[in-house]
């Protein structure tokens, strides 16, 4: 049993995971001001809560896009197992050909998330589209390898971006209006926050098939999955798997420690 830990620019997800099935998950708020004690005892709240004790888990493995948020658990993962994390980075094995001008550039969740389409053996090439503070879309080719993706801004950052810098537009709430053209303020920018993204992310996964002259399976994992997906042109041929970064992740621990 592991702890796989995703530390994003919003939430911390831990998962609770055995044998690459999922026993419990839980979201944090991705506050920089937590301590490693803080941490540490939150880490043990939560395993008991999902029927484990932080004693027996043998190992967990870390992703991270907060660097000032990585240190601190590090430190608190070995205060509440008392066995030091493995950091997705340089020097882990990963099993990723990454076909990129500078690979260490590859954020932590989707190297996993590439890694658990491969470990999936899912059709290639792939679209991974993963909906966090940026929607991130990595490619792999036929080959399996990592050629490089796109990044825009994600759901809540649109939404908030709007909100900021224009006076008039106040911030709403993510849900898709039940039309395109909106009748008041608050619909008009629903509408262009959602079914604007998934415009967008219907006419990059066009474009990325023009380029490699070649139809893409596509999978879609983070936070607005559920609600972007279904108003994407596209939608049927979208896979929504929540589980994917976690499954990456643990893929990797066992790769790391069996070798």
């Amino acid at each position: 049993m592991i702890l796989t830990i995703e530390i994003g620019n919003r939430n911390i997800v831990i998962c609770i995971v055995q044998e690459g099935r999922r026993l419990y998950r839980c979201a944090l708020a991705a506050r920089t001001e937590r301590t490693a004690d803080e941490l540490a005892l939150t880490l043990e709240q939560l395993c008991r809560r999902g029927g484990a004790e932080a004693g027996n888990v043998s190992g967990t493995i870390i992703a991270s896009v907060v660097p000032q948020l990585t240190d601190t658990m590090l430190r608190a993962v070995k205060l509440c197992t008392g066995k030091a994390p493995l950091l997705l980075g340089p020097g882990l094995k990963t099993g990723l050909n990454i076909r990129m001008d500078d690979p260490t550039e590859l954020g932590g969740s989707l190297a996993a998330a590439a890694v658990a389409v491969l470990a999936g053996k899912r059709p290639l090439p792939c679209a991974i589209v993963y909906l966090g503070t940026a929607t991130a879309i990595g490619v792999l080719d036929r080959q399996g390898r990592y050629i490089g993706g796109v990044i825009c801004p994600g759901l809540d950052l649109s939404r908030e971006s709007l909100a900021k810098g224009a006076s008039q537009l106040t911030e709403v709430s993510l849900t898709a209006p039940g039309r395109v053209i909106g009748k008041n303020t608050r619909d008009c920018v629903r509408s262009g926050v959602v079914y604007g993204s998934a415009a967008m992310l219907d006419g990059i996964l066009e474009r990325i098939e023009t380029e490699l002259q070649s139809p893409v399976s596509v999978v879609v994992t983070g936070e607005g999955a559920d609600l972007l997906v279904p108003h994407c042109r596209r939608s049927g041929d979208m896979e929504i798997d929540d589980d994917l970064i976690m499954r990456g992740l643990w893929t990797i621990y066992r790769r790391n420690r069996e070798e």
